[in-house]
This record gives structure tokens, sequence and C-alpha cells, in this order.
């Protein structure tokens, strides 16, 4: 019994030794770690985006060079979207009204299968859209941004049973703008 109350005080006195951390340890801590963060190159997204002294912008209408019908609306609607949603640019209509003007073309929009099914000639379709895209300064007429070969794909199915069918052609289509006008946006806020 002796042994054992002989080693309770030794264990004791190890944990008692451990004093908490002070707030001065604290602080330098976390000094240390903000000074590491910092030299590291990370920096908030809005420090590197590009000032072309740009605060209103006009989206005219895309151009539709394709054969499918409405496409360009689709997509303009998009790309409105996105820019107030992520962007602080003042939206306007009017190209006169405007700092920079943002337009483009929507070059070819195709649909090709890619699994055929047993009672038709096709089951899953890709869709694939190019479009061309340009930002100019409405005063002096520089070209702020420009792209002539974006392209998007999509896959779509349609429902081979004739009396329930629904194509999911246009779904498709508003996905693909959706994820244009994000790539757009994206890349003329990030200066790429």
């Amino acid at each position: 019994m002796s042994v054992v109350s002989s080693r309770l005080p030794v264990v004791s006195r190890r944990y008692s030794a451990v004093r908490p951390i002070s707030a001065r340890s604290w602080q330098l801590l976390l000094v240390g770690c903000l000074a590491a963060l910092v030299g590291c190159g990370y920096k908030s997204a809005a420090s590197q985006r590009m000032d072309w002294g740009v605060r209103t912008l006009a989206v005219l209408p895309l151009e539709n060079r394709s054969t499918t019908y409405e496409v360009e609306q689709i997509l303009t609607r998009q790309l409105v979207h996105a820019l107030v949603e992520k962007s602080s640019f003042k939206i306007v209509s009017d190209a006169s009204q405007a700092d920079a003007v943002l337009s483009g073309s929507v070059i070819r929009l195709t649909a090709n299968p890619v699994i055929f099914g047993p009672a038709t000639l096709g089951s899953t379709f890709l869709v694939t859209m190019g479009v061309q895209v340009e930002l100019k300064d409405r005063t002096t007429g520089r070209i702020l941004y420009s792209n002539n070969s974006y392209v998007f794909r999509e896959q779509y199915q349609i429902n081979p049973d004739v009396e329930n069918f629904f194509s999911e052609r246009n779904p498709a289509i508003e996905r693909i703008a959706g994820d244009f006008a994000n790539a757009v946006v994206t890349t003329i806020l990030e200066a790429f």
C-alpha cells in the first residue's frame, strides 16, 4: 500500500505543473498565424480585380447566328442576371448611358446523338454551343475583354414514349446559358 501511495504524489505533481496559457501567449500565437497567412500570399478576390473605371455597363442583346430560335434571348437574360448577382456594375439598357458595352453573338448551337435507344434514333443528345463575347469601352473604343471561342456542352435526354414525350433540350440550353454567363462574368471581373 505504501508503494501505491508514494507514486500518487509524483503523478499529481506532474499534472499540476501544467499552467494555463496566458492571454499574451494567445495574442502572440494569433499574430504568428496571421503573419503566416499574409506571407503565403492569401488575398481577397476583390483585390485581384481589374479596375477599368467602368461603373455602368450596357448589355446588348446577343446576335443569333445559329439556327436555334430565341437562344440569344436566353443567353442575354442569363448574362444580365449573372452581372447583377456577381458584380457591382450598374446595368443599363441604353449603350449611350454606359461606360462600357458588352456584346456578342451565338455562332452555333448543335445537338448530336450520343446514346442510341432500341426504339429511337437517339435517346441522349449532346448540345454544343459556341459564343463570341466582347467588352468595349464606349468612349475610347478600346476593347477591354474579348473571347471569340467560348464553347459549352450539355447532355439532354428525350423520352422515347410518344404519349409522354418531353424534350430536355430547352432545360439543357438554360443550364448551358447559366454556365456561359457565370464564366463570362467571372472572367471579366477577375481579368483573366
